[in-house]
């Protein structure tokens, strides 16, 4: 390998004028495609495996069903306005866009069922109509008992107000809903695409975002969005932020920590176009092959420019030692590039092939990251192993000797101290166990990639203070028959797990009996509208007449298919076709618990599985599927990433043992990283699971940059311990960027991968560093002593 690095840094150097105008050339084209096309996806249906009939069926419902394509308008302010009138302009304005299909009318059972409005108990209407009926049926034993006048107009004068209750829902009425204080309303309107559209609901928020701001001037009021398609807009954008704005701060904390390190602006210069040159290429690449970043890959950027520049600190400090001791040369490059090309290489390899191992996951969210990161890692290391050299010789002039920094011998010093090597061993041990605790208690409850102060949240919270509560489960269990779908109803209500529940079951009680009891249902309806003042009221309202087509159409039933038929021709909510082709009817359900918080997710649908094979769908059975295959998958991509970076740890040093120590302890603190966060409050979610196999990929660097300097003596470690230092911070720099996001997700990932960089920092020199000089200190004269015993032989 030293042979092969001679060859590159003398051909590079040799050649270094074409090299970095090709270098310029390639990372301002793939810089313009990054900027041009790379999009931020943080449609979290995306992450589904695309490859699994499972996740296709549940994509397929949330595309086809009630959450896909909402966008919930609140317009607050209207004490002193007409709501007929401002629903009416409001509905004309949305509907003339080529955004908006249509206003969504509350009396649309669809519609009803998303809200939790329609959520009826068994034999409710039947109940109704029979109290209503019986009334008539007494017989008054005189004119003048007015106890049986009274209660016939009393009911009457209910039955009246609810008549015209849904009367008066016409027209624009049957639009909004307007708040108790008559100063909310609230109307629905669908998208003329789903949510999962990202480039669609980009456009169509931000359009009708500016019609909004029109009409609140025009009208004296205040419109807000919430629901899932504005949700959907706002992490977009809020992750898009965070992209950049992490960036930006990444690049500026590593620019103070190079001009604090080296002191050098000159250097500063060369790392800082190193930066934006494979920065460029890597995000090119990326664009390239992915089009698109999605809420796992997101902060690759800063990930990359925080792993990336660790090579620049390498060979920068070697440079920078060779100059100090052997003088500014041509040649003291040389050997500096061939004294770090070996570590840094097999630093590389591990990390790269770390991450290529992720391309096995089943999980395409995993499979992006390790795929651009691998790709990123490569970049990066090309990039400064190139630039840095032919910088430093082409600026040679310009460089000169400096002292060793006093911090740096202190560093050393310090490390061997014998009480901080027993504290970190302690320390470390005790944080990885409660690490296991927060692991073994994984919450499925994620926070939110958008901040609370969002215009989501903030209209949700308004339309549950104006309204009481409404309800917004999209759960929704499937059968093929009535009778599995009342078994799996029961069955939920008898474990406590639901409250309320809405399907054909709700109208008629023994659907497969249908042709049976054709007869009674027609008799029943027949005297409903035959009912004394029943008759007369329904007459009055226009309503007569639906009874005598609904007597019609139950003349016409003969089997099960033709009332389902008809049924879903009017309340396709009910009905459900999966991607085989096959049937099902279904049952929205509203879950006993908050199912957003405290883990309930995970209590929920663990405890539906315990009652036997019942079909969920919805956003939220998604949601689930998606966090229990990350997590299978990481789990996986772990065990994958520990054999390759075992294999390549096994080829570098040749010893099983020394492999072991250094991926035991890298595992030892990422799982310290793990407790300490768990001690902050910071649970263990998918996100920051993610953490396992990435710190075994990035985690064993500082341990074999380590043990390769002890090769050469004390002088090596030292400027490798510079060298680690200058890494560490960078990186940490880079990850603890994600603190200054506003999604929360980013935040509480920046913090654990910055917990375990200085917990690998601290583990490396007051742990390994140590037991690893011993060792070859150990090895060393056993080697003397045993070369000493053959010429004593010889002698």
């Amino acid at each position: 390998m030293e042979r092969f690095a001679k060859w590159y840094i003398e051909t590079i150097l040799n050649k270094q004028k074409q090299v970095i105008i090709t270098l310029f050339i390639i990372s301002v084209s793939l810089g313009l495609y990054a900027v041009l096309g790379l999009r931020i996806n943080a449609d979290i249906t995306g992450l589904a495996p695309k490859e699994d009939p499972r996740f296709q069926d549940l994509v397929k419902y949330t595309s086809e069903k009630l959450t896909s394509n909402t966008l919930i308008v609140a317009v607050d302010g209207l004490k002193e306005h007409n709501p007929d009138d401002v629903a009416q302009k409001l509905k004309d304005l949305f509907e003339k866009t080529s955004y908006i299909n249509q206003a969504k009318p509350f009396d649309n059972p669809e519609t009803l069922v998303k809200y939790g409005l329609l959520s009826l108990g068994e034999g409710t209407i039947s109940d109704t109509v029979r109290y209503y009926r019986s009334l008539t049926n007494v017989e008054p034993k005189t004119l003048v008992d007015f106890r049986f006048w009274r209660n016939i107009g009393s009911a009457l004068y209910d039955l009246n107000n609810y008549i015209e209750n849904i009367v008066q829902k016409s027209g624009i009425k049957k639009y909004y809903l307007i708040s108790p204080d008559k100063e909310l309303l609230v109307m629905n309107f669908s998208m003329t695409k789903p949510m999962s559209d990202v480039k669609f609901v980009t456009g169509a928020i931000q359009e009708l975002k500016k019609l909004s701001k029109n009409f609140e001037a025009q009208n004296k009021v205040k419109v807000y969005f919430t629901g899932g398609v504005m949700s959907t807009y706002e992490a977009n954008v809020q992750a898009s932020k965070d992209f950049t704005l992490t960036t930006f701060i990444s690049l500026g904390a590593i620019v103070a920590i190079i001009i604090i390190g080296f002191g050098n602006l000159l250097e500063l210069l060369i790392l800082s176009t190193g930066l934006l040159m494979a920065m460029g290429i890597a995000l090119g690449l990326i664009a390239l092959f992915l089009k698109e970043l999605n809420i796992v890959t997101t902060f690759v950027n800063a990930m990359l420019l925080g792993m990336g520049i660790d090579y620049a600190m390498y060979i920068v400090t070697r440079i920078q030692e060779r100059f100090n001791i052997e003088g500014i040369s041509r040649q003291s490059i040389i050997a500096a590039f061939i004294e770090n090309f070996r570590p840094s290489f097999i630093s590389m390899i591990t990390t790269a092939l770390a991450f290529l191992g992720m391309l096995l996951s089943p999980s395409d969210a995993i499979k992006q990251m390790g795929f651009s990161i691998a790709l990123g890692v490569v970049v990066y290391f090309f990039v400064f192993s190139t630039l840095v050299p032919i910088a430093h010789d082409r600026f040679i002039s310009k460089f000169k000797g400096r002292q060793r920094e006093t911090y740096v011998r202190i560093v050393d010093i310090i490390r061997k101290n014998r009480i901080l090597m027993v504290s970190t061993m302690v320390l470390t041990v005790i944080l990885a166990a409660i690490g296991v605790f927060s692991i073994l208690n994984f919450s499925y409850t994620t926070s939110s990639l958008i901040p609370k102060k969002s215009e989501t949240n903030i209209t949700s919270e308004l339309i549950a203070k104006k309204f009481g509560s409404i309800a917004s489960s999209d759960i929704a269990i499937a059968e093929e028959t009535s009778e599995k779908l009342h078994s799996a109803i029961q069955k939920l209500k008898d474990a406590g797990l639901i409250t309320s529940d809405f399907s054909i079951l709700t109208f008629i009680q023994n659907p497969e009996k249908i042709a049976e009891e054709k007869s009674n249902i027609y008799v029943q309806v027949l005297e409903i509208t035959n009912t004394p003042f029943l008759e007369i009221l329904f007459r009055k309202y226009g309503l007569y007449e639906s009874f005598v087509s609904t007597v019609d159409v139950i003349k016409n039933i003969t089997t099960t298919e033709d009332l389902f038929k008809l049924m879903e021709k009017d309340i396709p909510s009910l009905f459900y076709q999966d991607i085989q082709g096959k049937k099902y009817l279904l049952a929205h359900i509203t879950p006993a618990m908050d199912i957003w918080s405290n883990n309930n997710i995970k209590k929920f649908f663990e405890s539906v599985k315990v009652l036997g094979d019942i079909r969920v769908y919805g956003y939220t059975a998604l949601f689930y599927g998606i966090i229990e295959e990350l997590l299978r998958s990481t789990v996986w991509v772990f065990g994958i990433v520990f054999l390759i970076e075992f294999i390549v740890l096994y080829i570098d040093f040749r010893s099983t043992l020394k492999a072991s120590r250094i991926l035991t302890l890298t595992i030892l603190n990422t799982l310290a990283a793990f407790g300490i966060s768990y001690l902050m409050g910071i649970k263990t979610t998918f996100i920051t699971f993610i953490v396992l196999p990435i710190f075994l990929g990035i985690g064993v660097d500082s341990f074999v940059e380590l043990d390769h300097s002890i090769r050469y003596g004390k002088e090596s470690v030292i400027k490798t311990e510079k060298a680690i230092i200058m890494s560490v911070l960078t990186t940490v720099a880079s990850f603890g960027s994600f603190i200054f996001a506003q999604g929360q997700l980013l935040r509480e990932f920046g913090f654990v991968t910055s917990a375990g960089l200085i917990g690998a920092l601290l583990i490396s020199f007051f742990w390994y560093l140590n037991s690893a000089e011993k060792s070859y200190q150990k090895a060393a004269r056993s080697k003397l002593s045993t070369s000493n015993d053959e010429q004593g032989d010889k002698q």
